[in-house]
């Protein structure tokens, strides 16, 4: 378990999607955020400043990932700390749209891809990852 606990933020429409992750990765001691949309997403990504973004691109209603994405690389605030610390939050985009679509996401400056449906495994993995170097 990690001794710090690290704060996982979770975008994706499918509510299913939310609660296996969360069921599956709070035991290992991370506490687990959700949102069912970019727009929310990134209002919860300002307030607790997670450790860590999974990101579903595909949401048919309400503010998409890529928008999400693009917010958060771009985020601008008085508080500069604040600002570095919005634009690097590490993203591991969560997507069905496809392996060919990846190059646009790494180009947006995602920190991993995983093409669902995914292997939770491979999943905490790249989280794992993803924290080590952060």
């Amino acid at each position: 378990m990690p001794e710090n606990k690290k704060c996982i933020l979770v975008i994706d429409d499918e509510e299913d999607v939310c609660q296996i992750i969360k069921e599956k990765l709070e035991p290992l001691g991370y506490t687990i955020l959700t949102a069912t949309d970019g727009a929310e997403g990134f209002r919860k990504t300002e307030e607790a400043k997670p450790d860590c973004v999974l990101l579903d691109i595909l949401i048919p209603k309400g503010e998409d990932g890529l928008t999400y994405l693009r917010n958060v690389r771009f985020y601008r605030h008085r508080d500069l700390e604040k600002q570095t610390r919005i634009r690097k939050t590490p993203v591991i985009v969560i997507t069905g749209a496809g392996v060919k679509m990846r190059p646009l996401f790494e180009f947006e400056g995602i920190s991993g891809f995983i093409e669902k449906p995914f292997d939770l495994a491979n999943l905490r993995g790249k989280i794992e990852h993803v924290l080590q170097i952060r």
